[in-house]
């Protein structure tokens, strides 16, 4: 069955569908658990209340319904298939995919250099693997980011995105060689860096572009069997996050308490959504009341040569993220650092401004949904990278962040380059030549 057969999408890619999968359980969880449990189990109090976790509820359902809406009429037929690109557009595509994989491999040589010249060397890497223990390694600063240049490591997400549509379409071996390395080389970054997101951030765009292409271009049971998916997703990404936390957290903290590693890893998964919501309520506690909006447009403040002017504090009198780390040191747990994603708009908002902003921004990716299921290359490029945020949002408002802008940067001009692609010209018969006799 293809699109032109009327098909939707997949559930739990939607907006409102992915929303609806992590919003509900994990704020649940964190209205659950007590405030002794907070305290033995994550070293913060409990200071979320009934009256915000019905406020963050009702700002998700407003995102819920602003991104319904979109859905709401027939999905349009896409007879040349998902995505909708042309001989022509599919070459230059596969360019910019030459491109942007050469200038990711180019600031992972920077994050690379940059870390040998602060002193790492490849006995620690040894060390990590030997002691499984990553908690107390140097390497994070070490190979700290590099402003303007190891941020080129982010252009990975954009290259997963156009690889993942490329190989839609067929088989590649150097698009699927390439494919690995940039995977391999954000799994590096996980399990030494302790940095989950930068395998996160890679993996859900792919998986988002795997469904749609075998929702719309397989047969009918492979399409059906991708609308079950979450069933062995979420058991999945529990396996992998135990997995990493072995190295990051568990060989510590064996030492200073007692239980089982699965009861371990199952508590601190809960730990990070219930104390996001929890550090949200800290924030909307002790916030001052700036004027100028922060979280929600992170990614402007820290932008080059804007964050070298310090522009925020200016305008403000805040220094942000300092200001938070410092709350999080007197009030909660700086360990576990999110600040809550459904928090951050009535942070920078207000209660009515973060309602409005959960009902606009819902509208827009549904949208964008909308658009990508249809085949638009522009949203078909975007949207895998912002269902990354869909997924995150209890624990971050991952569109606002610096780290996201290179690849929507990166893929907005291969949009532009691809769309610029010309029909090739329609070649005219040539004239038969009557014989005489």
């Amino acid at each position: 069955m293809s699109a032109a057969d009327g098909r939707a999408g997949v559930w739990w890619l939607s907006p409102a569908g992915a929303v609806l999968l992590v919003v509900p359980a994990t704020l649940v969880l964190a209205v659950f658990f007590d405030d002794a449990y907070f305290r033995q189990s994550w070293g913060t109090p409990k200071v979320l209340t009934p009256a915000t976790a019905w406020l963050f509820a009702l700002g998700a359902a407003l995102f819920c319904l602003g991104a319904l809406w979109p859905l709401l009429r027939s999905p349009a037929s896409a007879a040349g298939g998902w995505p909708q690109l042309t001989a022509a557009q599919r070459s230059r595509l596969r360019r910019a995919a030459t491109v942007v994989f050469r200038l990711t491999v180019v600031g992972y040589l920077a994050m690379a250099a940059a870390g040998v010249a602060r002193g790492a060397r490849p006995a620690q890497l040894l060390t990590v693997l030997t002691d499984q223990d990553a908690f107390d390694s140097t390497l994070r600063l070490q190979f700290a980011p590099v402003t303007g240049v190891t941020t080129l490591t982010q252009l990975g997400i954009a290259y997963v995105v156009l690889a993942a549509v490329l190989l839609s379409s067929g088989r590649d071996r150097g698009l699927e060689l390439r494919l690995a390395l940039v995977l391999f080389l954000a799994l590096l970054r996980t399990y030494f860096l302790t940095e989950r997101l930068a395998v996160l951030e890679l993996l859900i765009p792919l998986v988002a572009v795997a469904a749609l292409a075998i929702s719309y271009r397989a047969g009918r049971i492979p399409a059906r069997l991708v609308q079950l998916a979450p069933f062995l997703l979420v058991p999945a990404v529990v396996a992998v996050f135990s997995a990493f936390e072995y190295s990051r957290s568990w060989v510590f903290y064996s030492q200073h308490r007692g239980g089982s590693f699965v009861q371990f890893a199952l508590d601190r998964l809960a730990g990070y959504y219930g104390t996001a919501y929890n550090n949200g309520q800290l924030a909307l506690l002790h916030d001052e009341g700036g004027s100028v909006p922060y979280g929600s447009i992170e990614g402007f403040w820290t932008a080059p040569g804007i964050a070298q002017l310090h522009l925020y504090t200016l305008l403000t009198g805040r220094s942000e993220p300092d200001d938070f780390s410092t709350l999080l040191q007197q009030y909660g747990n700086p360990e576990f650092n999110s600040p809550g994603g459904v928090a951050i708009p009535f942070l920078d908002y207000g209660t009515v401004g973060g309602l409005a902003f959960f009902l606009v921004v819902g509208s827009l990716l549904g949208l964008a949904y909308r658009a990508c299921c249809d085949g638009h290359l522009l949203a078909v490029l975007l949207y895998p990278v912002l269902a990354t945020g869909l997924f995150e949002m209890p624990r971050y408002l991952y569109w606002g962040q610096g780290r996201v802008l290179p690849t929507l940067l990166a893929l907005l001009l291969t949009w532009w380059y691809v769309s610029r692609a010309r029909p090739p010209r329609p070649t005219s018969p040539r004239p038969t030549l009557r014989s005489t006799t």
